[in-house]
């Protein structure tokens, strides 16, 4: 199957979300949510264990990845003959950690967006659920289960912003993502630099350069890469194949 790496990249400008100013933490939703689900599984005639209920979040945010995938692809599909390729985790990952500093509307949308609302992850279940994720999941530079799978996250904050030590705290521990105050300003080039380099590194050199500029108004960029690399569990038998007619959209070419 080979290496495939993925990098997203979200920009905002004049973005207050993670200020003083804002709210950060949903403890006080968690605990409803936790509470909620609660009720809701023993009414449903079922009693779960806590790693029962892990295992359901589990489930529930591929649900919701699957759900944002199919939404993507059938707006960056329409009208377009290109292939596309994306990757819905790394997507997903990058705004949770901003869902993580939003209220009101803007967390309503993401939500929505991201197919939590859908798919039921209730305040900091979802969070949590991605810090399970992380541990269970992932794989860096182990390939003993036959693949390995690594996801890294990175927030830079324009200094202008000052960021609730309790939300730098949590995503860092939730998303094992590294969080920093940047001036945009005056450090875009540098800035460009550092992140290719991070881009670089965490996809294996597959991916050499992200981003050519930064807009000095920028407030906020989210970071996500995510390298993967296996095999097929069922590997084809090179004795069993031979070349054929590829047809691409009424294209022919020959496949080997």
């Amino acid at each position: 199957m080979g290496d495939k790496a993925i990098v997203f990249s979200g920009q905002t400008e004049g973005c207050n979300c993670i200020t003083s100013r804002t709210a950060l933490t949903m403890r006080n939703i968690s605990i409803f949510g936790a509470f909620l689900a609660t009720c809701i599984a023993v009414s449903a005639g079922r009693i779960f264990s806590p790693e029962d209920m892990a295992k359901e979040n589990l489930r529930k945010l591929a649900l919701a990845n699957n759900e944002l995938a199919f939404n993507l692809h059938r707006r960056l599909a329409s009208g377009s003959s290109k292939n596309v390729f994306f990757s819905p985790l790394s997507i997903s990952t990058a705004f949770s950690m901003l869902l993580y500093g939003a209220r009101g509307e803007t967390a309503e949308e993401l939500r929505k967006t991201l197919g939590y609302e859908k798919a039921q992850l209730l305040g900091d279940i979802v969070h949590d659920t991605f810090s399970r994720f992380f541990s269970d999941v992932l794989k860096s530079g182990d390939s003993s289960d036959g693949y390995v799978l690594n996801s890294a996250n990175s927030i830079l904050v324009d200094k202008r912003l000052e960021l609730l030590e309790e939300y730098r705290r949590n995503v860092q521990e939730l998303y094992r993502a590294t969080v920093r105050n940047v001036d945009f300003a005056r450090e875009g080039p540098k800035l460009v630099e550092e992140i290719n380099d991070w881009v670089k590194e965490k996809t294996n050199g597959k991916i050499q350069e992200l981003l050519q500029q930064l807009s000095p108004a920028s407030a906020l960029v989210l970071l996500n890469a995510v390298y993967f690399k296996g095999t097929w569990e069922t590997q084809f038998d090179p004795k069993k194949t031979r070349d054929g007619v590829f047809y691409n959209n009424g294209l022919k070419s020959e496949a080997k």
